[in-house]
């Protein structure tokens, strides 16, 4: 291991290099690095054409030194990641075809590192299958300039595989707390853990180099060895941190020791959910939950599930999971995403796709942008977004049972009233629609596997079965016509003994989500 400076990084970062990135905004997310990396490029222009590998989204809220900061300076061919939400511009340089762009499921991206080795044919999952990223849907491509497939269908004993033909990568530029005298890279500040030793591994295979970040420098043997995060071979140089700005936890923070599991706090630092259609749709969904279930959360409205079953004093009766590699605790939302307290554990990014690959989770909270007659969903691209769908795909065909969750009709209104729903003002585009735009949930592969699904709307609940979307409830106070029926671009079959939603949860107090649960 060697120590040097920003400006040695000119000379080991080149034109055309293959990069990998493992942080998640800007936990883990090495900004100092891309910092000087892009100001050397203002200076000189030396370092062009290259390509990211990104299992997540990254940025820091900040001065923008993320994605935006390279495709703005023309310094990006491609961009391989599974969600695109913080980089606007990146965004808009995909619509306009002058980058090329792969959105693939995150956990794959997540996992593929380790089989960059010369023993091993390349990533070979059935993760994707018949999703967008089948090649004979779109292979993951974005865009019309996105040219070469590296997705391909294979045949192994009679079933069919995805075979991932990731570029090999030349830099991985990482992140840690600290490097001790011989190179060992600790964590011991960090919020969550990312897919950093994968990707310096996979680096090392390529002999290609490993550039790490750090607070500081400290002497050997300043930790337990079994703290060890990246061991000393594989790192090749670190640099040390000058401005702490630039290597904050999280968005909000230089450094919690409680985010870092430290210690535990006697409080959430988040209110409960207000009430609104959001919360109702959570408490419903919610009631899909047994005892001791593995709960995978996802992104969006579900985001605030773990708030939600604080307030309702049921958290202990299941098991938490983000797939960041977070179990258990106190699950930030919204601007606090990612900011989690109390864990019960803590893993390496890849090591939690393996968790949830092997059937580590018994039900998963997912939302939706659209959903057709089949039950067929897009999460990723709606309107003028273009976001990917993070781990959505991976989540959706690794688990038994699915909850998609989401308001009926965009921009609607709704009010309670003595336990009923009334929309005050109906909304500007529907949700439940022929086609999806984007095929990230197959429902017919779906079934194959075997899998129960259930869609959670405010106004109603539809389940998915062979014949395709039936409506089983609808919420105290509607009528299935003009409120739900009305707002579809198809007719879904009719449950016989269609039922009325729980009107307890039509109501600003509830608490009785636990006899839900225990089914009682």
């Amino acid at each position: 291991m060697k120590i040097i400076s920003y400006n040695d990084l000119e000379h080991i970062v080149k034109t055309g290099d293959v990069i990998s990135i493992a942080a998640l905004s800007v936990g883990n997310l090495p900004v100092e690095i891309l910092k000087n990396l892009a100001e050397q490029h203002d200076e000189n222009k030396k370092v062009n054409s290259l390509t990211f590998v990104v299992s997540n989204d990254i940025s820091d809220f900040d001065d923008g030194f993320d994605l935006d900061s390279f495709v703005t300076r023309g310094m990006v061919k491609c961009i391989i990641t599974s969600l695109v939400i913080a980089s606007p511009f990146t965004v808009k340089a995909v619509k306009n075809n002058e980058i090329e762009m792969y959105f693939l499921p995150q956990g794959i991206i997540a996992t593929q590192y380790r089989h960059q080795s010369s023993a091993s044919p390349g990533m070979i999952s059935k993760i994707g299958l018949n999703t967008v990223v089948d090649p004979r849907y779109s292979g993951g491509r974005a865009n019309d300039v996105t040219g070469e497939d590296i997705v391909s269908v294979i045949d192994i004993n009679g079933d069919e595989y995805l075979h991932y033909d990731f570029p090999k990568i030349d830099i991985a530029l990482l992140r840690g707390t600290y490097a001790d005298e011989k190179g060992n890279i600790y964590m011991t500040h960090e919020s969550h853990l990312g897919e950093g030793y994968a990707a310096a591994a996979a680096a090392r295979s390529n002999n290609g180099k490993v550039i790490v970040q750090v607070k500081e420098i400290i002497k050997n043997g300043s930790y337990n060895p079994k703290d060890v995060f990246i061991p000393a071979e594989l790192v090749d140089y670190v640099v040390v941190n000058e401005d702490p700005k630039y290597h904050k936890q999280v968005i909000q923070d230089y450094y919690d020791p409680a985010l870092a599991g430290h210690h535990r706090i006697a409080e959430s630092r988040q209110r409960f959910p207000k009430f609104d259609a959001r919360k109702i749709i959570l408490r419903r969904s919610a009631q899909f939950l047994s005892p001791g279930d593995g709960v995978s959360i996802g992104y969006g409205i579900n985001n605030e599930l773990s708030n939600l079953l604080r307030e309702e004093k049921v958290s202990e009766l299941v098991n938490l999971n983000i797939d960041t590699g977070i179990f258990g605790g106190m699950f930030g939302s919204g601007k606090r995403f990612g900011m989690n307290y109390n864990l019960d554990a803590r893993i390496r990014h890849d090591m939690t796709w393996d968790f949830i690959f092997n059937g580590g989770l018994d039900i998963a909270y997912l939302s939706f942008a659209e959903i057709d007659q089949h039950g067929n969903v897009n999460v990723s691209a709606f309107g003028e977004r273009l976001n990917g769908s993070g781990g959505f795909i991976d989540i959706s065909q690794t688990v038994q049972t699915l909850i998609f969750s989401g308001t009926m009709v965009v921009g609607s209104e709704t009010a309670c009233r003595d336990k009923t729903l009334e929309i005050k003002e109906e909304g500007h585009t529907r949700k439940f629609v022929d086609s999806v735009k984007s095929m990230d949930f197959n429902a017919a592969y779906s079934r194959q596997l075997g899998q129960q699904v259930y869609y959670v709307t405010e106004r109603a609940v539809f389940e998915l079965t062979d014949a395709g979307l039936k409506v089983i409830e609808i919420a105290p106070g509607l009528q299935l016509e003009k409120d739900v029926l009305s707002q579809m671009d198809f007719k879904p079959i009719i449950a016989e003994d269609i039922k009325v939603m729980d009107p307890e949860i039509y109501q600003e107090t509830w608490g009785k989500l636990q006899y839900s649960i225990k089914g009682e």
